[in-house]
């Protein structure tokens, strides 16, 4: 073992001991003299490191003093981090008000659990208890923090877990040419939310087999999220082609010769949103269950074959956003992001797990609520 890592360990078995630790103890454990381990006590001491050495009995780390908690008047004058720290530190909920990308500001209660950095930025991870629901708040959004005195709940982990939707980078399976760390970091990330999405659909479809109930809102959900997501993949992929100027991203854009690179007609702005779903009514109306799920699935299984092998450049620069023109966004987050594919896919999933309120149902259209109020109508 070498300095390094016997400095690490022997950090970690002064933290994890629950009380002073002899000399002699801590030498048997790292397998070194004791004359080695006083030498490396003495250098962690110099480091910085608080061990502390009780008469008779040992060495000792003491625990780390967490920060007084701040109050509920300062949480609103200080950093907005530093409060959603403390709120997560003692599971307390905090007020937001925040604004979402699409501009608009909201005032909710929050449950916090947690903060996670994603490949984008950073997220607060909470129950929202005004969606009554799991939620992910970018933090940069966060525009002032409340510190309330109410204790956040006990919630289910997994729908937590579910919330965050932010997947560790994956190693690659072979060795080979890597492009730039960047480029691979922002792939990784979008091929597992590509993936973290397909599941989603896939548990689904099996359950409402399975019990053979929400049938109708599954299918009309089905036919929008498939032409919707077909005609979103085509423009992110046409936004990066068209970006791409000579060099390799050019050259194996133009090579591809994929038809599925533009987007039709029916996806430009000039089209209203209620033409293009009355489209795909029209459509679905005479495919089948298996059908609709089967399309769906084949357009998420295309876009994540795009993205594994699409050129690092286009990930390494911000892409024109083919649903807010004069904007630029990277590729991993106009295909994962908010308003992308991904988003609404997941958002339609979500109604459909919510089912409709009451005043929502109808008995001439069972089953449209799921595709009504649709974020993409904005």
């Amino acid at each position: 073992m070498n300095r390094a890592d016997r400095l690490l360990a022997l950090t970690a078995e002064l933290r994890a001991a629950e009380g002073p630790l002899p000399t002699d103890a801590l030498a048997a454990r790292l397998r070194v003299s004791v004359r080695t381990v006083r030498r490396d006590l003495e250098l962690l001491t110099h480091g910085g490191l608080p061990v502390r050495l009780e008469r008779g009995r040992g060495y000792v780390l003491p625990p780390d003093e967490p920060p007084p908690p701040l109050s509920e008047a300062e949480s609103l004058v200080g950093p907005v981090r530093r409060t959603l720290e403390d709120a997560v530190r003692g599971r307390r909920v905090v007020r937001l008000v925040y604004t979402d990308q699409s501009g608009v500001r909201t005032c909710r209660d929050v449950e916090a659990h947690g903060l996670v950095t994603a490949p984008q930025a950073e997220y607060l991870v909470g129950w929202c208890r005004m969606r009554d629901g799991p939620r992910m708040f970018r933090v940069d959004r966060v525009g002032a923090a409340y510190l309330s005195g109410r204790e956040a709940g006990l919630r289910d982990l997994d729908e937590l877990l579910a919330a965050l939707r932010v997947p560790f980078p994956r190693t690659p399976a072979e060795e080979g040419p890597r492009g730039p760390a960047g480029a691979e970091r922002a792939r990784a990330w979008t091929l597992d939310r590509l993936r973290h999405v397909r599941d989603r659909l896939a548990d689904a479809i099996a359950e409402v087999r399975a019990q053979r109930e929400g049938a109708a809102a599954l299918r009309a959900m089905l036919g929008h999220l498939a032409e919707w997501t077909r005609w979103q993949s085509a423009a992110v992929r046409a936004a990066a082609i068209a970006s791409a100027s000579g060099g390799a991203a050019a050259g194996a854009a133009a090579g591809a010769g994929d038809a599925a690179s533009a987007p039709p007609r029916a996806f430009e702005r000039d089209v209203p949103y209620e033409t293009r779903e009355q489209m795909i009514q029209d459509a679905m109306a005479l495919r089948s269950l298996g059908e609709l799920a089967r399309d769906l699935e084949g357009a998420l299984d295309d876009l994540a074959r795009w993205a594994a092998d699409c050129d690092d450049a286009f990930f390494d620069v911000p892409l024109p956003d083919p649903a807010e023109p004069g904007r630029r966004r990277p590729l991993a987050d106009l295909i994962a992001g908010w308003r992308g594919p991904l988003a609404h896919v997941e958002w339609h999933l979500d109604r459909l797990t919510d089912g409709p309120p009451a005043a929502e149902l109808d008995a001439d259209d069972e089953g449209v609520w799921v595709v009504d109020r649709c974020p993409l109508q904005a």
